[in-house]
């Protein structure tokens, strides 16, 4: 008796969860920016020019873009960079008259969801299923204490990540000493300068995870031969001395976002 069996094609239940992991980061980019974008500016009656529409529909642009190219960079870097410049064409978009505390709370939720989200099913990947399977004594003793260690020391990165930067901007907006202390020094500017205060804690926020929990991540990396190998094209590419496209991208929204700044200033100085 002849027994014949039938290969699976894993394709097309790669796609559907490629398609699953496309309408998930949509769902919860659009969420993060009618949430910092579209709200406050419909709140202040922004939307008075064409040029605060340009910038209220740019991030939105890049986030499609992001889906289309399936890319890590534009939907975790260039999408933040994005929902920042109509922010720095109009500093009164994240005054404190318009984020209280409470929509502060449910708007960091929404960023953390989309971070997490977008960092979880952009990277997961289904492993092919085994062609034998043999039980091992060793799996009924559990995960040893050591491996415990580590996912204990993960997850405490993993809040820090969280609570450090929600803290730094909630005491940046919401703490009246320093809200007293802009009106006093800068009249007339206290949402700009929030702004600005704002955008200095994401910065601090960015060097501190650099440093302290990517430094304490990388020796970790090591063990992944996919990453290893990704991390060394990269260096490669880095040594060329030829910085590709993205690279001009950022530091053309980035320049825009400082002219921006400065001109508003100026204007009502």
């Amino acid at each position: 008796m002849e027994v014949t069996t039938t290969a699976v094609d894993p394709q097309p239940r790669s796609g559907r969860w490629r398609t699953f992991a496309d309408v998930v980061a949509f769902a919860l980019g659009t969420n993060v920016w009618v949430s910092i974008v579209i709200l406050p500016a419909m709140f202040i009656g922004a939307f008075n020019s064409k040029q605060a529409m340009a910038a209220a529909a740019l991030p939105l642009v890049v986030l499609l873009f992001g889906l289309v190219r399936r890319s890590e960079v534009v939907l975790l870097g260039l999408f933040p960079a994005a929902l920042l410049v109509p922010v720095a064409l109009t500093p009164e978009l994240a005054s404190s008259h318009v984020y209280g505390p409470v929509r502060f709370t449910l708007v960091a939720l929404g960023v953390i969801a989309y971070l997490f989200g977008v960092s979880f099913f952009t990277t997961f990947h289904e492993p092919p299923a085994p062609r034998s399977v043999r039980g091992l004594s060793s799996a009924a003793q559990g995960p040893s204490e050591r491996w415990l260690r580590r996912e204990r020391v993960y997850w405490i990165l993993v809040g820090g990540a969280i609570l450090i930067p929600s803290v730094l901007i909630a005491w940046v907006n919401f703490d009246p000493a320093i809200a007293d202390y802009l009106g006093e020094m800068y009249p007339g500017r206290v949402a700009l300068m929030t702004t600005a205060l704002t955008v200095g804690a994401i910065v601090l926020w960015l060097v501190i995870y650099h440093y302290a929990f990517l430094g304490a991540l990388r020796p970790h990396r090591t063990g992944d031969k996919d990453l290893v190998a990704a991390i060394a094209k990269a260096r490669g590419d880095a040594k060329l001395g030829k910085p590709r496209s993205r690279f001009y991208l950022s530091v053309t929204i980035a320049l825009a976002a400082m002219a921006a700044l400065i001109l508003l200033r100026h204007v009502k100085g």
